[in-house]
């Protein structure tokens, strides 16, 4: 697929996703976008390609630039955000991958295997628009294979880290409740202020950041799944529908209504 150009300053944002089954993830393609996108995470990879613009990619505290042709690559639970850089509307495409179909593999930036790296991502492309699974499958491993990291991740055990994971399993248990950092941490015998910066060590966002993104994910699910978003707004712990839209807006560059419909299909 050739790289996107001619995008005007005054086009509108667009952005597209379509379920692939067979990686038990989705295709995403943004257009047009000149928005921020705030700190979070998913529960599985991401890898997409830019084709228009410049970005300050906030990735795990490391600010990268971005632009035409870079590879993106998110392993699961990667902290990521990103801004915008110069004039030109931002657009890329994405495919996400279910971290069970990639045996939970560590994937990393390609290096000297960009180019190679970059052919196999417009191949994966291409056979997803023939919807041929095995292609699909194929072509996904192969990339993923590229992007694998020789070296095991190994993160020291630091102070309060014991603590960090169990605060993490609490937001995941009660994401639809008000979370009061002062209770986790005197549950922990420790300061508000050691938690989170334990916390943010652990998994580079603070935990009231964390249980947003974890509930915009939860809402996303739900939505893929048919359920409306009022209701979904009611189950993740969101004030209202509007807080819930505009949260999801902020991660996702669309709407939940129009998620829904692109994803569910008892909307089609």
């Amino acid at each position: 697929m050739p790289v996107a150009s001619g995008n005007k300053p005054s086009e509108e944002p667009c952005c597209t996703v379509v379920p692939v089954p067979v990686l038990g993830g989705e295709r995403r393609s943004y257009s047009g976008f000149a928005q921020p996108f705030a700190a979070h995470s998913h529960r599985y990879y991401v890898i997409g390609r830019v084709r228009q613009g410049s970005r300050i990619l906030e990735l795990n505290g490391r600010a990268l630039r971005i632009g035409p042709g870079d590879l993106i690559v998110f392993n699961p639970g990667d902290v990521h955000g990103c801004s915008h850089d110069g004039d030109e509307l931002f657009a890329y495409d994405s495919v996400t991958i279910a971290s069970d179909r990639l045996d939970n593999a560590v994937l990393v930036y390609p290096d000297s295997d960009a180019m190679v790296a970059g052919e196999a991502f417009e191949a994966l492309m291409e056979a997803l628009d023939g919807n041929a699974d095995e292609e699909v499958m194929e072509r996904a491993l192969y990339l993923a294979n590229l992007l694998e990291s020789d070296k095991a991740e190994h993160r020291p055990v630091a102070a309060h880290d014991n603590a960090a994971l169990r605060a993490y399993a609490h937001l995941l248990g009660h994401l639809a409740e008000p979370v009061s950092i002062k209770d986790l941490a005197a549950d922990e015998g420790i300061s508000e202020y050691t938690l989170i910066r334990a916390y943010r060590r652990r998994f580079s966002i603070t935990p009231l950041q964390h249980l947003m993104s974890l509930r915009i994910e939860c809402a996303r699910e739900l939505l893929a799944q048919g359920a409306a978003p009022s209701d979904v707004a009611a189950q993740t712990g969101f004030a209202d529908q509007a807080h819930l839209t505009r949260t999801f807006k902020q991660r996702l560059g669309t709407t939940p209504a129009a998620y829904r419909k692109m994803t569910s299909k008892s909307s089609r």
